[in-house]
């Protein structure tokens, strides 16, 4: 739920409006909020237009416009799309009403405390979520969030540093940078995950399998049944010791290309860092097994085993990321 809203000049974070709701003031969460929002006020010139930040018990979200920055506080829970869109009817009321001349020629905090009511009138509307799901057309805000995601911001950034130290001595900082790594964002030092969220990116996934990579899949499946049945009459043939007939050697070759086209179409569907390397690999060795099989397998068989699993390679090189987008939704 919304627990409480603010209005604020983004150039030098003066108060416009707030709602005023006395007997939530006992709250924890709200005193909290006006903290925060406080500590927000005075850094919004270098944030963006959207910005999120995740305290302990709640989570502010805030839009800038030209002068004007809008402020909630929400519990953890309450979703994205709905604090956004609570934020952006604040702003089509406010410019309405005020125009930026006036906001900027404003000299004393909460001069626009007459807009609460409207305050209070939207917060209790957004507050009923399941009657507002019904009235609400989220379509385009979420469209709008997923192009143009909000940035994260960290308490961290908001509270003013601590008091310098006393300077370490040249013997304890060699040390200590000996024992610590400076490592890249997600890289695990010193059993610490150095984790930046200070933005709210794109993530990567793997495109879809292309049509040649089903039909590559569905080859293999085949492949893969006749080679187990091969290698293991193979290995139980060889036991007669029959002359003519196949050496345990081949029983082997056959479950290993079983191996190994296994392998490919695993490493088509599921992304590994070194994927392209091993399906390749994979490739080759299909092949120089087909070299030692051609005196037990038909020729065509064997250019058939070969066929796929190249094809099985060709879709993994050709199966690239796609950019996509954090979806905000209810």
């Amino acid at each position: 739920m919304i627990i409480y809203a603010s209005l604020a000049r983004s150039s030098d974070g003066t108060p416009l409006s707030a709602t005023t709701d006395f007997a939530s003031d006992a709250d924890q969460r709200v005193r909290e909020g006006k903290r925060c929002i406080k500590l927000m006020s005075k850094h919004l010139p270098k944030f963006g237009k959207r910005v999120c930040l995740q305290a302990d018990e709640i989570t502010i979200h805030c839009v800038t416009d030209e002068c004007t920055a809008y402020m909630v506080v929400c519990e953890p829970n309450y979703p994205h799309i709905l604090a956004f869109s609570f934020l952006d009817e604040l702003m089509k009321e406010f410019s309405l009403l005020y125009t930026p001349s006036v906001v900027k020629s404003v000299r004393r905090p909460y001069a626009f405390i007459e807009f609460d009511s409207f305050l209070q009138k939207t917060r209790q509307k957004y507050n009923s979520t399941r009657a507002l799901a019904s009235r609400l057309n989220l379509a385009d805000m979420t469209t709008d969030l997923n192009l143009h995601p909000p940035s994260y911001v960290k308490m961290s950034q908001l509270e003013p540093p601590p008091s310098p130290s006393p300077k370490p001595s040249a013997a304890h900082t060699a040390l200590k940078a000996s024992s610590k790594l400076e490592m890249p964002n997600g890289i695990l030092a010193n059993g610490i995950v150095n984790k930046d969220d200070t933005t709210v990116g794109v993530t990567l996934r793997l495109k879809p399998i292309s049509w040649y990579g089903y039909i590559a899949v569905f080859l293999a499946v085949p492949c893969v049944l006749l080679d187990v049945y091969r290698g293991a009459v193979a290995i139980s043939m060889s036991s007669l010791e029959e002359l003519d007939g196949p050496s345990p050697w081949h029983g082997i070759f056959f479950l290993t290309e079983m191996i190994l086209q296994v392998a490919q179409v695993h490493v088509l569907r599921k992304y590994n860092k070194f994927r392209k390397l091993e399906t390749l690999g994979c490739s080759v060795f299909v092949l120089i097994l087909n070299g030692f099989l051609f005196d037990v397998r038909e020729a065509w068989i064997c250019a058939l085993y070969v066929m796929v699993s190249l094809l099985l390679a060709l879709a993994t090189f050709r199966r690239p990321f796609e950019r996509k987008l954090p979806r905000f939704h209810i």
